[in-house]
């Protein structure tokens, strides 16, 4: 899975489909990433973004076609033939080590900490030592700026503190590939800004992010690339500023009319 240029894509998806019963979500999206690319995903509600993004970290499997992360098939393993089989759970926990993942809801433990919640990961899956974890888990709360509420339980922050600590635990983890499903969608409208500004701040550091979201001006101020997704397919996509300043389909005019007021 090379590139024009001899660069294995951070993120490779061929032909990718995925239905609910008789609900066809997803038809054939094909799309390539590049290593340290912020890719924004637009679309209207069930257009299949999150699906998509679930169908990289195989919290949904795809009924057909490939997903390739920095070369390597997602959710499948070479036997000793050289044919992919299904991967089995461990060998999949470790594909999705190399891929962050910030749910629209937080998906924090309630009984533990802030810190707590970013340090966990860390033991568990990292298998590390209780004052390595907390000390990383640190680090990290100061990024997203939540030093200060290290010791706070989760229902006593805001949503977009909340958020931020979903952040944390994401990147005390060192993924390869963050992938952000509508991470504003559940927050009052004054908490949006903290959770964009962080995120800015991540793209900024050439992280390789891919972003569901509704958020029109971070897509146009932060994504290198914007993709909108439409009937299953990926009906759009160009450079950010292309994409806003010459949409070339109706059905992106109205949905970019629409979701300016």
């Amino acid at each position: 899975m090379s590139s024009e240029n001899n660069i294995i894509p951070a993120v490779q998806i061929t032909d990718l489909k995925k239905s609910f019963g008789s609900l066809e979500v997803l038809k054939s999206i094909n799309l390539t990433v590049s290593p340290g690319e912020v890719i924004c995903v637009l679309g209207t509600s069930g257009s299949g973004k999150s699906t998509l993004l679930r169908c990289i970290n195989q919290l949904t499997v795809q009924d057909s076609g490939d997903i390739f992360i920095h070369g390597h098939p997602i959710g499948f393993v070479q036997d000793a033939k050289g044919k992919l089989k299904k991967a089995g759970q461990a060998a999949l926990a470790r594909q999705r080590s190399h891929i962050g993942y910030v749910f629209q809801n937080f998906n924090l433990w309630p009984h533990r900490t802030a810190l707590g919640n970013v340090a966990d990961a860390l033991m568990v899956v990292k298998k590390m030592t209780k004052n390595k974890a907390y000390e990383i888990a640190l680090e990290r709360l100061t990024e997203v700026g939540l030093a200060d509420w290290q010791n706070d339980y989760p229902d006593t922050l805001s949503g977009g503190q909340q958020q931020r600590v979903a952040i944390a635990r994401m990147l005390a983890m060192e993924p390869d590939i963050m992938l952000f499903d509508e991470p504003t969608s559940a927050l009052d409208p004054e908490r949006v800004g903290e959770v964009i500004d962080v995120m800015r701040a991540l793209a900024a550091k050439g992280y390789t992010m891919i972003i569901a979201t509704h958020e029109l001006n971070f897509a146009r101020d932060t994504a290198d690339r914007v993709i909108f997704i439409d009937e299953g397919i990926i009906a759009e996509e160009a450079p950010a500023k292309e994409f806003f300043a010459v949409p070339k389909t109706e059905r992106l005019k109205a949905f970019l009319k629409r979701m300016s007021g």
